[in-house]
């Protein structure tokens, strides 16, 4: 394997952690460590069970084989963003390790009670947190490693440890040029001490950290060999499919059982009816009714393979009972949540004299900005294996959020989430979708019916109509200008329903704002203004929502980045120069807004009108998230009443990017997923049925028309790496927007936006 190939890799079910500390440390030697909060410490071959409390409590495990192989346990969830070979790069450059020996193992028990995500209270990756929270951990456990091997190379040549050093996985020593590889080394470093204190690099001394390397397992998926959950196949297993109702939660009434059953290749079909109380993912919680659309009733198909299920769907035939949601529409929640804007809502930041700002201001921009309900529509629809035995139950899968499994597994089989193991596959896209918790209890309740191993797939269209979207967002923005036209106040009302509470019944008695509809309104707000009166009004339609990529981000920051570009324009000024200004306590912000001004070539006000009749715009947008910070420029080009996006100029500020190429995949992947967002996206509800259902419905961003994009990382600091994953979409809708308004004078403020 070449240096710059990709190192991680999925094991086998049997390499999980359990089985790695059983077989890998106390039968074949080799040096390993166990990683935890409390630091760094050498494996015991006993007890290997979960640490509980006053004892150390490891969170992932470096062994380094006797053949020079080695390997990080680690439980975090990669659905095609990198984080695995960025996680393996921190390891391997304080290791100084030979790239191409490193691999990644996921545990087979991603419910151990060190993976607990202490932000949520649950097993679960995700909020673009994995790199940033084991930025300093893993980085320490190489060092240590590193010093340990070069003990015991200095130890059996009898010389100072200083006069050592380490290179591509060997201990050198230079006076001599003799050499030790790692693996010669493994066994007696394990009886070296753990040093409590190690020295860590400088940036300007990585070796791998900074460079770019090949995309996470490119060649397996490029040649079709990596696994996801749809190419798993065990023995006796049979493949189902389930026909949830047209209208969210109606129940089953009827349907033609015999026809469908006597239908070739098919074993069952039957009611699938969801407990509403569920295991809460909590372990010291009590089960609860959850109100996420979780529980949906529909019918199950399950035959001996996809296409024979599908087949079946055809002729079975149901009537459902009437639902109170058969009247919704998203329209009319739209219009609803406008009657809104006005409410005070729950405070999620103050600032100053708001009231007095706006009471006393020369002008006052007033805007409302609206966005529709949207779908995931990932790569690879949803899609589970499960295998439910007496005594315990086995997924298989792209699951993001483990606790999901232990929710499922006591709900349905009622078997304990420690008897509860999941083999993690490789998943095409998440954004959310695979946060969860339906699939995986269907799919349990159908294993435990069929008393086999069954593999739930959903159809393109089971996926857009699956009933979990970001919700319809309703904004009002006002901002307060002096007679110089600078902002003296700023007023924000965000109209949606809870995300949270939904899933985790009695958050709101606790935290009366929810985090998940408030992105950018606490303190990440990110402009200096004298007074601020931002606020989240709870509006609850009834509709199952979910989490969505970048969240409330996405609304949240088109309705500030929007609003303060209506006040630079209502005040005569450059919109670039408008925002500089109000971002003294945001240098970074500051200095990526700069930098892409320039790299766009940004000229004030620019609008252009082609002798095609074409016009042309550039619009801007900033913020901060995820310890991170973001400019983006966007160009469009607007000709016959059609938008079109032709270049998009992005820099980031996210401290130290580990791996690169992953970084520019995500942003440029996010700037798509923008663009899609902001021109095309919208899932339209009517009688309670979803109206959309495959790509040509639900268009996304086609090959042949993405815009140029042009991304600048800037330069490392000390910094610690920020997320990512999520960070780029958000500031695209706005930007596109200004942008139309910069080339057309037409302030579009919903999306997906139309100048019609």
């Amino acid at each position: 394997m070449k240096p710059n190939q990709p190192m991680a890799e999925t094991a086998p079910a049997s390499s999980g952690r359990r089985r790695f500390l059983q077989t890998g440390a106390a039968l074949t030697g080799g040096l390993l460590l166990e990683i935890g909060g409390a630091g760094i410490r050498i494996a015991q071959a006993a007890p290997i069970g979960d640490s509980t409390a006053g004892r150390f409590a490891p969170n992932a495990w470096v062994r380094l084989a006797p053949d020079g192989q080695i390997f990080l346990v680690c439980h975090k969830f990669d659905s095609g963003t990198g984080v695995k070979n960025a996680l393996g790069m921190l390891l391997a450059d304080e290791l100084d390790a030979d790239w191409s020996r490193v691999r990644i193992i996921q545990p087979d028990d991603p419910l151990a009670e060190v993976y607990i995500q202490k932000l949520w209270g649950m097993h679960a990756t995700g909020g673009s947190t994995s790199v940033s929270w084991q930025w300093e951990p893993l980085r320490r456990a190489g060092a240590t490693a590193r010093a340990m091997l070069v003990s015991e190379a200095a130890r059996r040549w009898s010389v100072d440890p200083a006069t050592c050093r380490t290179a591509n996985s060997e201990v050198l020593h230079a006076p001599s040029g003799r050499r030790f590889n790692y693996g010669e080394l493994a066994t007696g470093a394990a009886r070296q001490p753990v040093p409590q204190q190690v020295t860590l690099k400088r940036p300007d001394q990585f070796v791998l950290i900074g460079k770019p390397r090949r995309s996470y397992r490119v060649v397996e998926k490029l040649t079709g060999r990596a696994q996801y959950a749809i190419d798993v196949q065990l023995p006796g297993m049979l493949t189902a499919i389930v026909v949830h109702p047209p209208v969210v939660n109606a129940k089953v009434k009827s349907f033609n059982a015999a026809e469908v059953k006597a239908l070739p290749g098919v074993h069952d079909v039957f009611a699938l009816e969801i407990p509403e109380v569920i295991a809460h993912f909590r372990r010291d919680h009590a089960p609860s009714r959850v109100a996420n659309g979780a529980c949906q009733p529909g019918v199950a198909i399950v035959a001996d393979q996809f296409w024979n299920a599908q087949r079946a769907r055809k002729v079975l035939k149901v009537e459902w009972e009437q639902c109170e949601l058969a009247n919704f529409n998203s329209d009319d929640v739209i219009a609803e949540m406008k009657r809104h804007v006005d409410d005070p809502g729950k405070q999620s930041n103050r600032k100053g004299d708001a009231r007095g700002a706006f009471a006393q201001a020369a002008k006052v921009v007033d805007a409302v900005y609206t966005m529709p309900y949207k779908a995931h529509a990932q790569m690879e629809p949803l899609s589970i294996v499960a295998w439910v035995k007496p005594d315990s139950v086995e997924y298989w899968g792209g699951v993001q959020v483990p606790s999901r499994c232990a929710q499922a597994s006591e709900t349905i089989a009622g078997v304990s989430r420690d008897k509860v193991l999941i083999h993690l596959t490789e998943a095409g896209g998440s954004f959310g979708a695979r946060e969860g918790l339906h699939q995986i209890l269907e799919v349990t309740a159908i294993s435990k019916r069929v008393c086999k191993p069954v593999k739930l797939l959903y159809s393109r269209e089971d996926d857009i109509r699956g009933t979990f979207y970001q919700s319809a967002s309703v904004h009002k923005a006002r901002v307060a200008l002096d007679s110089a036209g600078r902002v003296t106040g700023f007023s924000l009302r965000a109209v949606v329903p809870s995300i949270k509470e939904p899933d985790d019944p009695g958050f709101l008695a606790k935290f009366p704002v929810d985090p998940s509809c408030t992105e950018s309104m606490h303190e990440d707000f990110h402009y200096d203004m004298p007074a601020l009166d931002l606020a989240w009004v709870r509006h609850e339609p009834g509709f199952p929502v979910w989490w969505w990529r970048a969240v409330s981000f996405v609304p949240n920051v088109f309705a500030i980045e929007s609003a303060v570009d209506e006040a630079a324009y209502a005040a005569g000024q450059d919109p670039i120069a408008y925002r500089s200004a109000m971002l003294a306590s945001r240098p970074e912000l500051r200095a990526v807004l700069e930098r892409a001004a320039k790299l766009a070539q940004w000229a004030p006000h620019t609008r252009r009108q082609t002798q095609h009749g074409a016009q042309h715009g550039m619009g801007v947008a900033i913020y901060n998230g995820y310890q991170s910070f973001i400019a983006m420029i966007a160009e469009v080009e607007v000709k016959d009443g059609t938008i079109a996006v032709r270049k998009v100029t992005c820099v980031v500020d996210c401290g130290v990017a580990v791996d690169p190429g992953s970084v520019h995949q995500q942003l440029a992947g996010g700037i798509h997923w923008g663009v899609s967002t902001a021109l095309m996206n919208a899932v339209h509800i009517e009688h309670g049925q979803v109206r959309e259902s495959n790509f040509h419905d639900y268009p996304v961003l086609r090959i042949n028309e993405a815009p140029v994009v042009q991304i600048e990382l800037m330069p490392p600091t000390d910094r610690k790496p920020g997320g990512i994953g999520e960070l780029s979409n958000p500031a695209v809708v706005p930007a596109i927007g200004n942008a139309i308004f910069a080339a057309t004078g037409k302030r579009l403020r919903a999306t997906p936006f139309a100048l019609a």
